[in-house]
């Protein structure tokens, strides 16, 4: 029976779809960031004059060329064009182009983000760039032809702000002379980054939507393969416990949040085993005690009677056929009180049947009438543990109450029974003198010190209390027995 198999509505599917859905949201706003961003920063750079930069050195090297790149008659495009074409390349290269490290950006917001024309000197176009898409160009005014001649240099020329970003520049061509003999014009053309996010398509939506889908894919194997099987392997284990079946264990040994979770459950199941296992020997032994006092209220004492009467029936029948079968009678009496003597026995609970936290709770309120200092007991119940490891903590209670009655002068001790996630601690603390000024010396702490190491595990640890006293912590490793 599978528990938690993948379905339509199941966990993988939905954290899948929660994961695609949130990348795709995800990767857009992402990429809106860094291209305004990147936006803002170009515009900045244009706010401070690269485009007039640009224009300028453009128009330099076209005036160390102009008479090369037109023929005699001064009508020739075809260099010219050639030139032109090229410089507005350079001016979207990453390196050494319009803007620093915004050629990406450029051919990101738009096919055709720089223009560029040249001009003879009465403003009309004699070529343009780039050719193959049609470029255009808005010619100069008169007046912005004068004021760049003036300037004798680049100079930025009225943009918009409308939708598109438009900046233009226009530096003039002048010869060896210093006479102008026409303008190179440059125009950028960008749309915003929202704008162009929202209504044109972008090169990276194909990659977008491979990404969701190998990102879906992935996610639900790593679901699949690493979370649902893993809480397959829990609702196992709790559908077992819920049938009685402790051994069951998760085993999940990893060091994240399921792992820990596990390993809480798996120690749950064992402390749940022990404690129905408690509950159950108690009930037993309630019952076992409960039909010995029955018995023996009523049947034993019922044939003490009868054995009794027959005795005295016999001292007064003179028949001797008559008393010979009295005898027999007081005899068969005598048998039946000794077998209901043995049954009795047997139903009295022996202290090795009892569960370990009540054997060591015994132990402790006997020795506290004996010794008539008061005693104190906090155990839990851990899970049941080899007979030889149990006899040996019974020991060692013994022998550290016995070192409390004979040393510490003590008025109280506490004795305490924990688990600890893997490990059981039994702690007994007096309020007495505290340590012997040499532990090692006595014979009493030396076989303490034995038996705790001899544990699986063992640890013995002795301290004085701050106040006052002496605390004896034995730590041992759980060990699961077969039954468990």
């Amino acid at each position: 029976m599978t528990l938690l198999r993948p379905r339509l509505r199941g966990l993988v599917v939905k954290l899948a779809l929660f994961y695609a859905l949130l990348a795709l949201p995800t990767l857009v706003l992402v990429e809106a960031v860094i291209l305004s961003h990147e936006f803002q920063r170009m515009m900045h750079g244009l706010a401070e004059g690269s485009l007039e930069r640009a224009a300028a050195a453009g128009a330099r090297e076209l005036d160390e060329r102009w008479t090369g790149l037109r023929d005699a008659s001064g009508n020739g495009t075809t260099a010219l064009q050639s030139w032109l074409d090229g410089w507005v390349l350079r001016l979207q290269q990453p390196r050494g182009g319009l803007t620093p490290d915004a050629s990406y950006l450029l051919l990101e917001l738009s096919d055709r983000p720089v223009s560029a024309a040249v001009l003879d000197a009465d403003g009309r176009t004699l070529v343009a760039a780039p050719a193959d898409r049609g470029a255009h160009v808005t010619p100069p005014s008169a007046d912005e032809r004068d004021r760049a001649a003036a300037a004798a240099t680049a100079i930025a020329l009225p943009g918009s702000d409308a939708g598109y970003r438009l900046r233009r520049a226009l530096a003039p061509l002048q010869d060896a002379g210093g006479h102008t003999v026409g303008w190179l014009a440059v125009e950028l053309h960008l749309p915003s980054p929202w704008r162009h996010l929202l209504s044109e398509s972008s090169f990276e939506s194909p990659t977008v939507f491979g990404f969701l889908v190998v990102f879906g894919i992935a996610s639900s194997i790593f679901l699949a393969g690493w979370v649902t099987r893993r809480l397959n392997r829990i609702a196992y284990a709790a559908s077992a416990w819920s049938r009685g079946e402790f051994a069951d264990r998760i085993g999940d040994r990893s060091g994240d949040e399921l792992g820990a979770l596990s390993t809480l459950l798996d120690r749950m199941a064992l402390d749940l085993k022990g404690l129905l296992r408690t509950r159950a020997q108690l009930a037993t032994l309630a019952e076992r005690q409960r039909l010995a006092r029955d018995l023996h209220d009523t049947v034993k004492q019922k044939a003490f009677a009868l054995n009794l009467q027959l005795a005295t029936a016999r001292r007064v029948v003179a028949d001797a056929p008559v008393a010979g079968r009295l005898e027999q009678a007081q005899r068969l009496t005598q048998q039946i009180q000794q077998e209901l003597a043995q049954i009795l026995d047997e139903l009295r609970a022996s202290d090795a049947e009892l569960p370990f936290a009540e054997r060591l709770r015994t132990r402790v309120v006997e020795w506290a009438h004996l010794s008539g200092i008061a005693a104190h007991t906090a155990l839990d119940d851990v899970p049941p543990q080899p007979g030889p490891i149990e006899e040996s903590l019974l020991r060692i209670v013994d022998e550290a109450l016995s070192n409390v009655l004979r040393h510490s002068g003590a008025s109280r001790a506490d004795v305490t029974l924990a688990r600890r996630q893997d490990r059981v601690e039994l702690v007994i603390a007096d309020n007495g003198r505290g340590a012997p000024q040499v532990p090692a010396a006595g014979m009493g702490l030396r076989n303490l010190r034995e038996r705790a190491l001899l544990l699986p595990g063992g640890r013995l640890d002795l301290a004085p209390r701050t106040d006052g006293g002496l605390r004896v912590a034995v730590s041992f490793a759980v060990v699961e027995t077969a039954d468990q």
